[in-house]
C-alpha cells in the first residue's frame, strides 16, 4: 500500500475515542509497524545509495555487561561458558533483562498509563495478553534499517561552554537540538532514524566500580534525556522519524515520572496533562501512540568520533532486534555504515 503522509501534530489524536496523541489507524486498522512503515524499500535503497561511501562500520551496541549494575532495579547480565561432556566443545549460557543495556523499546514496553479509560475498562494485564505485537514483527519486516542521523549534544555543550550533569534529571532543550541542526546544516528525510548523544555513556565510563554500584542503588533514577515537552513530541512527529535513540538510560529525561512533570509543571495547560501523570510522555506517545521504537543506552562514542572526522552526520544503519515472539525489548544489534 502507499504510505500516507503524516498529518500535522494538531490533528492528533487520530482515533478520537482513544488517548492523547495517538496516531491509531493512520496505516490501516490491522497495521503492526507504526512509524516503521516509513522504512519503505525505496527509502532504504536511497539511504544505502547516498550514505554508504567508504564501507567503514561502527558498532552502536554497548558491551552487554554494561552497565555493570543494571538501572531501574533490573537484573544484571549473567554469562557463563561451559564445556560439553569430555569433548573440546564450549557453549555459552546467558541470562539478561532485555531492558538492561543497549536496547530497543518495543511497542508493548510502555503503555498509555490511563489505558483502562480508553479500552472498555480492561485492565493492563488484559491489554497485554491481547496485544501480540512484539519486536519479532519488526524483525519479520527486515528490522530497523535506513538512514541514521546523529545530533551530538556533547560536542554542542563543549563548544558553547554549557555544563551538563548526565547523572541528574536534566532535560535536553529542543532549542539546543535545533541549534545543532542549523549549525551542522542537517536535513532530515522521511523515515530517518534519529540518534542523540547526551554524554551519559561518556560519563559512565569515567566512574569507579564503587561509583557504578552506587549509581544503580540510588533511590531515584535521575538521568539526562530529551525534555519531555509538547514541543518535543510535536517536533519528533513532524520530523517524520521512523525511530529515535540515544545513549541515555531512558532517552527522555528521567525519572519518567518526577518533579518536572507533576501537575502544573511542563504540561500545564495541555488537555492531556491529567492522563500523562503516569509519566513517560515520550514513551506513551511514541511507543503506544505511534509505534515508534525508542533506543536507549546506545554506545555513540565511536560514532561521534567518526562523524566528526568525516564531517558528516548521516549514515546507513542496520539494526535487527532479537526474534522473540511478543518481545517487548531487545539488544539492538546495530551498526552504522559510512
Amino acid at each position: 500500500m502507499s504510505i500516507p503522509p503524516r498529518p500535522p501534530f494538531s490533528s492528533l489524536p487520530l482515533d478520537k475515542s482513544g488517548p492523547a496523541g495517538n496516531a491509531w489507524g493512520l496505516y490501516g486498522p490491522e497495521d503492526q509497524l507504526g512509524s516503521l512503515n516509513l522504512l519503505t524499500p525505496s527509502s532504504v535503497a536511497n539511504a544505502a545509495a547516498s550514505e554508504i561511501k567508504t564501507g567503514e562500520r561502527v558498532s552502536l551496541d554497548w558491551i552487554l555487561t554494561n552497565p555493570v549494575h543494571a538501572m531501574f532495579e533490573r537484573q544484571n547480565f549473567q554469562w557463563k561458558m561451559f564445556r560439553r561432556g569430555g569433548r573440546y566443545v564450549n557453549d555459552d549460557e546467558i541470562s539478561m533483562n532485555t531492558q538492561g543495556g543497549s536496547q530497543w523499546d518495543g511497542f508493548r514496553h510502555y503503555a498509555y498509563q490511563q489505558a483502562k479509560r480508553y479500552y472498555g475498562g480492561r485492565t493492563q494485564e488484559e491489554l497485554e495478553s491481547s496485544n501480540v505485537i512484539g519486536l519479532d514483527v519488526v524483525v519479520e519486516n527486515g528490522g530497523i534499517v535506513g538512514r541514521g542521523v546523529l545530533l551530538d549534544y556533547v560536542a554542542y555543550c563543549e563548544e558553547n561552554s554549557i555544563k551538563v550533569d548526565t547523572m541528574s534529571s536534566t532535560g535536553i532543550p529542543l532549542a539546543h537540538l535545533q541549534d545543532i541542526i542549523k549549525e551542522k546544516d542537517i536535513k532530515f528525510l522521511p523515515g530517518d532514524i534519529l540518534f542523540i548523544r547526551s554524554g551519559f555513556i561518556k560519563s559512565y565510563n569515567t566512574l569507579s566500580t564503587d561509583q557504578q554500584k552506587a549509581l544503580a542503588a540510588r533511590k531515584v533514577a535521575d538521568f539526562i534525556g530529551v525534555e519531555p515537552t509538547a514541543a518535543m513530541v510535536k517536533w519528533i512527529w513532524e520530523s517524520n522519524f521512523a525511530a529515535v535513540a540515544g545513549d541515555a538510560p531512558a532517552f527522555e529525561q528521567a525519572p519518567p515520572a518526577g518533579p518536572h512533570n507533576k501537575p502544573g509543571g511542563l504540561w500545564k495547560g495541555e488537555v492531556w496533562e491529567e492522563d500523562m501523570q503516569g509519566g513517560g510522555l515520550l514513551h506513551q506517545f511514541l511507543l503506544a501512540g505511534w509505534g515508534c521504537p525508542i533506543g536507549e543506552m546506545f554506545d555513540l562514542e565511536r560514532l561521534a568520533e567518526k562523524c566528526e572526522k568525516l564531517g558528516r552526520w548521516s549514515f546507513f544503519v542496520s539494526s535487527v532486534p532479537l526474534k522473540v515472539p511478543g518481545g517487548v525489548g531487545s539488544p539492538p544489534n546495530a551498526v552504522a555504515i559510512f
